[in-house]
């Protein structure tokens, strides 16, 4: 019996294309993060690339005459393999790290193009909207080949699963392979679904199509293996949250395997890095100076909390205090101990993954020390997390006399409208704040608005404080 006489084979093949295109459009969101940031702004964009060109899709499917406008005949089913093989290949360059650095580093940057949003933008036109359409074309095509059924009744199944294609996408990807297996193999992943519709959609005896999509699939796995991300990339870990690598810079940020000081890059962010005799970034090392080292020697442990883990620099080696570090990436932790410390964390120092506002929620503890570090930059701004309601929550598990530290990277001169909004609001929450750039590059002339440093926001918390008086 022919595959696409078997009811069973449309039906799979309907739900691989839900499947399919849903998983693409949340690997794009999670690959484009070290490159454009975390924004919603940018999220909505990848979204809109997706659903605007599938219903184009729909309705090109829906209109596809097999003669030509020259009069050249094409099967339904040479134009499904078609539009497979189209689209394997755009996935192919616009899903993989390895080739998407160039296209962001060198095709857009170094071309002056460095707007996010624009950025965003010009990825999807050129990535995501054209495979989207070919393969929103593959329902309407297939219901051709259910002339016997009753309309209204067909529809509903081919809606259906392609609904439950699309549930499998967003459940499996990211709660299972994003997770355990990483970003790069959920991409080959994708890539070999494809490679099996054009198997089942291709004719016995004539598998042509079959090997274009076999030397893509191949191509997938060789960029996307782990010898590529480890060995040329430096990436130890790509899952879900994060594209986390480890570099070893020397004193002018030149890349030196032998000598140099591990650093531990979150999202292309330096995050982190802790070198043999112990020196840490210097924004770790003010924090560490104003807080714990500060400490008379005579005073009880205090209870620490670190929202934004990072590399777990910020008190280790400390054995006094008591340490809970919160982060929604779990693998830190691992990557941390065999990469930058060098060693397991000490039995004072715990570690929770878990959203920082799912743990403020579910615990009444208060702590006598908070250092907010969940900021990696610009463009890694988690934007729940610089609202008055975060802040608000935060201070509400604060001792009296308690000391607060939250690390922003913004203007030095208040020069971008993030700068000014977040000043605003943290002092909205926190009064008598002090700010300290931890560079010392305050550079009060320069009025670029990219222009950034490591500004340490300092807040000594006093139940008494009234901070609507005026004096």
């Amino acid at each position: 019996m022919k595959r696409l006489e078997n009811t069973l084979f449309l039906f799979i093949i309907i739900i691989l294309e839900g499947y399919i295109i849903l998983s693409a459009e949340l690997i794009a969101m999670r690959m484009t993060i070290p490159f454009v940031g975390t924004g919603t702004d940018n999220i909505s964009i990848i979204i809109a690339a997706v659903l605007l060109p599938l219903a184009a899709g729909y309705q090109a499917g829906g209109n596809f005459n097999i003669r030509s406008k020259n009069g050249r005949y094409i099967s339904i089913r040479k134009k499904l393999i078609k539009n497979i093989i189209i689209s394997s290949v755009f996935l192919l360059v616009g899903l993989s790290y390895f080739l998407m650095q160039f296209f962001f580093y060198y095709g857009l940057e170094k071309n002056g193009i460095e707007n996010s949003l624009i950025q965003t933008i010009i990825y999807c036109l050129t990535f995501i909207v054209t495979p989207t359409y070919l393969l929103g074309q593959t329902v309407p095509l297939i219901s051709n080949y259910f002339t016997k059924e009753k309309l209204s009744k067909i529809t509903g199944k081919m809606l259906f699963f392609s609904t439950i294609g699309s549930f499998a996408g967003s459940v499996i990807t990211t709660l299972v392979l994003m997770q355990y297996i990483g970003v790069h193999h959920t991409v080959s992943i994708l890539l070999s679904l494809l490679f099996i519709l054009t198997l089942i959609l291709s004719k016995k005896k004539n598998y042509d199509q079959a090997l274009y999509m076999f030397f893509i699939l191949a191509a997938s796995l060789v960029i996307n293996s782990d010898y590529v991300m480890r060995d040329m990339l430096n990436i130890v870990k790509n899952n879900k949250y994060s594209t986390i690598m480890i570099m070893y810079l020397n004193d002018n940020n030149d890349i030196d395997e032998k000598n140099g000081t591990p650093h531990l890059f979150i999202n292309n962010n330096d995050s982190s890095k802790y070198s043999k005799n112990g020196r840490k970034h210097n924004y770790i090392e003010f924090a560490e100076k104003i807080t714990i080292e500060d400490i008379p020697e005579d005073a009880p442990p205090k209870n620490v909390l670190i929202i934004g883990a990072g590399g777990f620099t910020y008190g280790h080696n400390d054995l006094k205090n008591n340490f809970t570090y919160i982060d929604i990436d779990k693998d830190l932790k691992e990557v941390s101990e065999k990469y930058l410390l060098k060693e397991k964390l000490q039995p004072n120092k715990t570690f929770y993954p878990l959203p920082a506002r799912a743990y403020l929620n579910m615990t009444d503890q208060k702590f006598d020390i908070i250092l907010l570090d969940a900021y990696l930059g610009g463009l890694s701004i988690p934007e729940h997390l610089v609202t008055r309601e975060f802040f608000m929550e935060v201070k509400k598990h604060l001792n009296d006399n308690a000391v607060l530290v939250a690390n922003f990277i913004t203007s030095p001169n208040f020069g971008n409208l993030f700068s000014k909004n977040i000043d605003n609001t943290f002092r909205s929450v926190f009064p008598y704040v002090s700010r300290h750039d931890t560079h010392n590059e305050y550079d009060i002339w320069n009025n670029s608005p990219t222009k950034s440093s490591n500004f340490m926001y300092i807040y000594k918390h006093d139940m008494t404080y009234d901070d609507t008086a005026i004096k």
